[in-house]
């Protein structure tokens, strides 16, 4: 595992073994066709509809379905594939291995990395196949994809470090892959006492809002990231 073709570091050498991991697998190959193929049939009824919309919704409309489908099944894609990214190597004792040769925290972040460079050419393929077909290119969902993303990435490698058997994180994640956006939109448009606390918890109405606020969405990654690094410190392997 430690010597990938072409890594100079330990860390980037986790990095690229997650990242092709993933790739490797019919589970992720399925999902990210999955995500091209409805993201490309929502492109292609906006096109065909080109002539009821005004020509800034219709650039904006191209893109709805990738959004759409992000923004509900965004949390459980992730979950559903990563969620042992960090219990498998301490269910199979491989995380010995590993932490014979390269500190904690660089574990953490080729962890990290590796699924984040994953989902990344995922919304890179989605979106640049939504381009081939219309030739139109919305920055600013890419970039609220992308920050969603990676919010649950960081979410749920801190739930492996947490959480010993892949058996329950696979449960816990798809719960909370199934309750946070229901959770998220509720609050965010909900008068109930309770909604102005919890919405700042999700990321989605700092996605609503727009602008500054999504840069919360980071500082939240960040902070499970580096509650991951202070865990997994402090765990015996």
């Amino acid at each position: 595992m430690m010597k990938e073709k072409g890594a100079d570091s330990p860390m980037w050498a986790i990095c690229q073994h997650e990242f092709f991991r993933l790739f490797k697998s019919i589970k992720s190959l399925i999902t990210v066709a999955f995500i091209v193929g409805i993201s490309y049939l929502v492109s292609d009824l906006v096109n065909q509809a080109a002539d009821l919309l005004p020509q800034k919704e219709l650039a904006q409309g191209h893109a709805l379905g990738i959004f759409a489908l992000i923004m509900l099944f965004g949390p459980l894609f992730v979950f559903s594939l990563s969620h042992d990214v960090i219990n498998r190597e301490l269910a199979g004792r491989t995380i010995r291995f590993l932490v014979t040769r390269t500190s904690r925290n660089q574990i953490i972040l080729g962890k990290f990395l590796g699924v984040a460079f994953f989902w990344l050419t995922c919304m890179i393929i989605t979106f640049g196949v939504v381009f081939a077909t219309v030739q139109t290119f919305d920055a600013k969902t890419f970039y609220l994809c992308v920050s969603l993303l990676i919010y649950c990435i960081s979410l749920a490698l801190l739930l492996s470090l947490v959480i010993p058997r892949p058996s329950y994180t696979m449960f816990l994640g798809i719960v909370i892959a199934l309750i946070m956006p229901g959770l998220g939109l509720w609050s965010t448009f909900s008068s109930h006492p309770a909604a102005p606390w919890i919405k700042y918890l999700t990321p989605f109405s700092f996605m609503e809002k727009g602008g500054a606020w999504t840069g919360f969405i980071w500082l939240y990654a960040a902070a499970f990231l580096i509650a991951s690094m202070y865990l997994f410190r402090r765990r015996d392997c």
